[in-house]
């Protein structure tokens, strides 16, 4: 584990108090600690994060926990305790950032809400991550990842035609609709506050992070009045040059010749120049008969045979790579996404780099994913509390620390 000196991150000296759980929340502040900033991951005593727990273990830690909160500290703080508060509401006082992923409303009833917060540090950002935002019909209705992707519309274009929709291989709304806008709203937050001194509230909704994904689905639906059919979009199958082939063993590859030079060459290199006209069909009868030729023709070869032959030329070809492929993949290797770090107890953890390749700003494990409460007496007593403060803090369950 790296421990030197962190100058060179770009966060250093930003404190986060992440009271979040599971895994918008928690990519969102790994990223923030992977950039630097101290996150202190504040966490009911005795249950903590629920991905702790969550099966497949290693050493008794959740492998969900392990993938998303390195670079953190825990603080073990019952913030249903009137004296838990009040230590929250000093730490905040100290604080840049508040993350959090209740439902609307929760921690406003608990005392250390965003309008409490911030009458005790005016340049506080306070950013809630939520299913369906702060407002509006939904906004307090449960939900998980598949349940915003089914109200955005983006799940209903996750198939073929009529066929039912497919689960998704990863959680959309969690990620590129819920942590990554945290992390572009806290920064850009920041930099605001840099000008004007002042904090902001940074509403994040899932449902709405994952309809703003089908940014051309949703223009060509506002501006023609017409959705298209599943499947059937420029860009998710109905384009013949822009599509997923089987081939000759089973598997698959990626053809994206949407630009008429790529489709010119894909012709003319695999012997089909008769279908250089039928680059952009504009009806669904008249792709047909590309995509049956296509279908056909890549049936003649397998898949790394046809990344063989096309792999360097300018025709936009790719295999479709298992995600074990994907892992070891010679570009993946090259750009250093996939690291293996010292996890203290946990050992030797296999992980994925989340953030951009910044210049100057190095991948470093200062904190390995903590134990519940493992830095609650380093926290607590940097911030001014005596030894005899956390033992009235403790004895009353305010607190607690293994």
């Amino acid at each position: 584990m790296n421990t030197g000196p962190m100058r060179a991150l770009p966060l250093a000296g930003v404190r986060v108090l992440d009271l979040s759980r599971l895994l918008p929340g928690g990519v969102a502040s790994q990223m923030l600690g992977d950039l630097g900033a101290d996150v202190i991951k504040v966490e009911e005593p005795g249950l903590g994060d629920y991905g702790r727990l969550m099966p497949p273990l290693i050493n008794g830690m959740g492998l969900a926990y392990l993938a998303t909160n390195r670079n953190k500290r825990s603080l073990a703080l019952n913030l249903k305790r009137a004296s838990g508060q009040e230590v929250f509401k000093r730490l905040a006082a100290q604080a840049d950032v508040v993350l959090e992923s209740f439902r609307p409303g929760v921690l406003e009833r608990l005392g250390v809400g965003y309008p409490q917060l911030r009458e005790i540090n005016p340049g506080i950002i306070y950013c809630a991550i939520s299913g369906y935002g702060q407002y509006g019909p939904y906004h307090l209705r449960a939900g998980h990842d598949l349940n915003y992707l089914g109200y955005a519309g983006l799940l209903s274009h996750n198939r073929e035609g009529h066929a039912l929709p497919t689960m998704p291989a990863t959680q959309f709304a969690d990620i590129a609709g819920g942590a990554l806008p945290a992390v572009i709203g806290i920064l850009a937050a920041l930099a605001g506050r840099a000008n004007s001194s002042k904090g902001r509230f940074v509403d994040v909704s899932m449902m709405e992070g994952a309809l703003s994904l089908m940014p051309l689905l949703a223009a060509t639906t506002l501006n023609t009045g017409q959705e298209p059919a599943p499947g059937a979009g420029h860009l998710n199958g109905g384009l013949p040059a822009y599509h997923v082939y089987e081939t000759k063993d089973g598997k698959a590859i990626t053809l994206g010749a949407l630009e008429p030079k790529f489709w010119s060459t894909f012709c003319e290199r695999a012997g089909r120049p008769d279908l250089l006209a039928l680059h952009q069909p504009t009806s669904g009868e008249e792709r047909e008969e590309p995509l049956t030729a296509l279908r056909a023709l890549f049936l003649t070869k397998t898949r790394d045979e046809w990344v063989a032959e096309f792999g360097e030329i300018e025709t936009c070809l790719g295999p479709v790579n298992s995600l074990s492929e994907a892992l070891q993949d010679p570009q993946v290797e090259a750009l250093g996404t996939v690291r293996r770090a010292d996890y203290g107890p946990s050992g030797e953890f296999g992980t994925l780099a989340l953030t951009p390749h910044i210049e100057g700003v190095p991948f470093e494990v200062r904190h390995a994913p903590p134990t519940l409460g493992e830095q609650t007496r380093e926290i607590l007593l940097a911030s001014g509390y005596t030894e005899d403060d956390l033992t009235r803090l403790r004895d009353d369950g305010a607190i607690w620390w293994p």
